[in-house]
This record gives structure tokens, sequence and C-alpha cells, in this order.
């Protein structure tokens, strides 16, 4: 069968639409690519597709979503591009003679619950960018590298998106990995329902069996169907931008300090570290892999405003705020005075707050230096007091040129009452 790399017509419509085609030969090697590109846009339009369709606004809400509306029209978005690149890839195939290859998908275990279905979002257009960039390096038609390299710039959008979606870094690294198609395969054939044979070997797949968010110091645990021990076993991991991989023993395979981002695992025979480039990496010694995850250890104040809480697994957020030692005084005695008084509508008794067990001071006192714990109803934990500087305008006003401000947590969200400058914690999938 022969392709024309008319191909680049079709791709080219969008933005050239009065171009006349350039035909010319095109190799099996990029026919190959662009088939490729076709099953792995499908899986990405289908993904998108049933996620949008079963879940509704109050499942993104219960998610920690600070906007519901934030997360759907994104992901329409996404969606609406990846379905564009499908039509135009498989027209393009069909007017060269191909048969575009339509595959079914199957995502039962993705699309559990909204988390879950933002977290493998993430390991999917991670693959797509890894996809484009690794897979460029087999084009040979220059023409239509710049046609896919069109689409990998759209690819990483959508990457940083979900990145900001989950709470996290938006963008995590300085450079994206490459995988080839073999290990692209490997990872999103599991999502694969039925017959779709591209012709190629996928690698061996690789599963990461830990529970929760990998964090550093994390021991990795690893599941493939040839992997019975550890013994004479290594594990690779690749981030981005680095030369080689971060080569450990199996049953040393802990997550080093410092990584931020997308990170990729192999297991291998061999204690050389593999070349993070699909030219040079050794093929031959790898047993598993890759498997992909993500190491979100500097989670950003953009991606916290998106997604405030419910990044793991359901767990409340913590706000942390810094208000004046007034405030302070006000918000403590009135929740002892709100605990007192439901305490003495039932019992007569009421409770004492404050470090130690003493009573927190009246609102009309200000905290003392040494101060620290937490309210009657538990809701407010103040966790000590720091010397600020208060704005001139403010020291004019009160007559005083400093003053003490007090660091307190509140589950309810002192700053919504007070006005007080707040940052959420560190939150993750």
């Amino acid at each position: 069968m022969r392709y024309s790399s008319t191909l680049i017509a079709a791709l080219a419509v969008p933005l050239l639409a009065s171009a006349r085609p350039i035909r010319r030969a095109a190799s099996a090697a990029d026919a190959l690519v662009f088939q490729f590109a076709n099953v792995l846009e499908q899986l990405e339009t289908e993904f998108y597709a049933q996620g949008i369709a079963k879940f509704k606004d109050s499942d993104f809400q219960a998610a920690g979503f600070s906007s519901s509306l934030i997360a759907s029209q994104t992901l329409t978005t996404i969606q609406g591009d990846e379905a564009t690149h499908t039509t135009v890839i498989q027209q393009a195939l069909q007017d060269n003679g191909a048969t575009p290859l339509k595959c079914n998908f199957k995502f039962d275990s993705a699309l559990t619950d909204v988390p879950t279905m933002a977290a493998t979002a993430r390991v999917v257009e991670l693959v797509g960018v890894a996809a484009y960039l690794g897979g460029a390096t087999l084009l040979d038609d220059p023409v239509l590298l710049d046609a896919a390299a069109s689409i990998l710039t759209v690819e990483a959008r959508h990457q940083t998106l979900l990145n900001i979606l989950a709470g996290q870094s938006s963008i995590p690294a300085a450079f994206d990995i490459a995988l080839t198609p073999q290990e692209v395969l490997s990872i999103a054939g599991g999502f694969v329902d039925g017959p779709c044979d591209l012709g190629l070997t996928a690698t061996n797949p690789l599963t990461i069996t830990n529970s929760g968010s990998p964090q550093a110091g994390d021991l990795l645990q690893f599941k493939a169907t040839n992997i019975t021990g550890t013994d004479g076993l290594f594990c690779n991991m690749i981030v981005g931008g680095a030369p080689f991989a971060i080569n450990l023993p199996l049953d040393q395979c802990n997550i080093p300090p410092g990584i931020n981002g997308p990170v990729a695992v192999w297991v291998t025979s061999d204690s050389n570290p593999l070349i993070n480039n699909v030219i040079d990496r050794d093929t031959t010694k790898q047993v598993a892999g890759p498997a992909l995850l993500f190491v979100d250890s500097q989670p950003e104040m953009l991606g916290q405003l998106v997604r405030t809480s419910g990044t793991n697994g359901g767990a409340s957020s913590t706000t942390t705020s810094t208000i004046s030692p007034e405030e302070a005084s006000s918000i403590i005695a009135g929740a002892a005075t709100q605990t007192a008084d439901s305490s003495s509508s039932t019992n007569g008794s009421s409770s004492d707050g404050g470090a130690n067990g003493a009573a927190a001071p009246p609102a009309s006192t200000p905290l003392p230096a040494g101060f620290t714990g937490k309210s009657p109803d538990g809701k407010v934990t103040v966790n000590g007091l720091q010397q600020v500087p208060r704005p001139a305008a403010s020291a004019s006003a009160s007559g005083t040129d400093g003053g003490s401000s007090a660091s307190a947590t509140d589950s309810a969200s002192a700053s919504s009452t007070d006005s007080a400058a707040a940052s959420a914690s560190s939150i993750s999938f």
C-alpha cells in the first residue's frame, strides 16, 4: 500500500486553507507514525467523552473543584481538540489510500470517580506528549514533522491545564520525556478493548502498586508478568531533562528527594542507567515498563485556587491565615462563648480552651505572647505569634508602630469572616 504525503493537506487545512498540497511519496515509517497517532487520538477522545457524559456538576464539586464549570469547560475543550485531531488524521489517511484503524476502549477502572478520572487524564495527556515527542524522531518527511509538532504543542497545553486541575504545578519541569511507540502502547494498551493491531509489539507492561500519592522517600512496588522477585533487577527512573535514568536496585527503588512532576520508571536487568532519549535507550536489558507517575512535591497557588480540596481521596483541606491579635482573640473567644452556650444549654457546664487547658482570653484582651493551643470547639488552632510591623496607615490610625500577628488554622476558614489573607496547604490526589 502506497501512502502519499498529501496527508499534509488535510492536517494543514485549518491553518492554510488556500495552500495546494504538494504530492511526494511518504515512507512506511511516516504512515505508521500517523496510524499510531490516529489510535492514540481515538483513545483520548473517547476517554474524555465518557468522563464528561458520566459525571455531573455535583461530582466535580464533591471532588474539591472551586467551580464545577472550570472543570467541565476545560475537559470539554480538551475533548473537542482530541476529536478534531482524530477526524483530521483519519481523513488524511483515507485520502492517501490507507484504512484508519478504529479501536474500542474501556475505561471502567479510570472512571470510578472524578479524582480517579482527573488523575488518569494527567497520565493520558502525558502519554500523548511523550508519544508525539518520541514519534518525531521516526518521521522522514519534514513537513509531516511540522504537522505532528503542531499537535504536540496542543497536547502539552492540555497537560498544563490538567496539572492545574489537579491542584499541582502547572509546568513541573523544564523538559518533557519522550517514549517510543512500543513504550506508549505498553501504557495505553490496558485501555484497548478488542483487536487494534498496529503491527507493533508493546514492551512488557509495568504497574506501580503503591497506594496513595507517591512522595520522596517512598519505596516503589511493582507488578509485571515476568517479575517474581528483586534479585538481579534494577529500577530506572527518568525525569525530564536528565541525560540518564536514576538507576537503583529494585529492592531499594525509593523516590529521591528533589523530584517534582512526571517520572517514567522501567525495570531492567542491568545496573547501567537507561539513556533519556528514544534513539540510544537500551531495549535489550528492559524487563518491563515504563510506568508513569507524578511526584507532586511543589504545588502552586494557581492550582490550589482551582482545586481547593478533595484531591486526596476526599480529605478536607487546611487554610493557614495570618491575622491581627484582636482578630485572633475575637475568633477564639467567640468559639469559646459558642461552645459554653451550647454546653450550658445541655448540662449547665462550660469548656475551657487554650494552651495546656488554659482558658482562651476574652475578645477584648490581646493574646499573650506565648499563647498556643486550640479553642474549646477544636475549630481554631493558634500555632504561634510573630512580631509583624504594621503598615504606616494602620500605625497612624492605631497610634502604634508594631504589633503581633497570630498564625491560625481554621477548617471553617477564618479568612472568610475576618478578611485575613489565606494560602491553601499542600493537597494532592
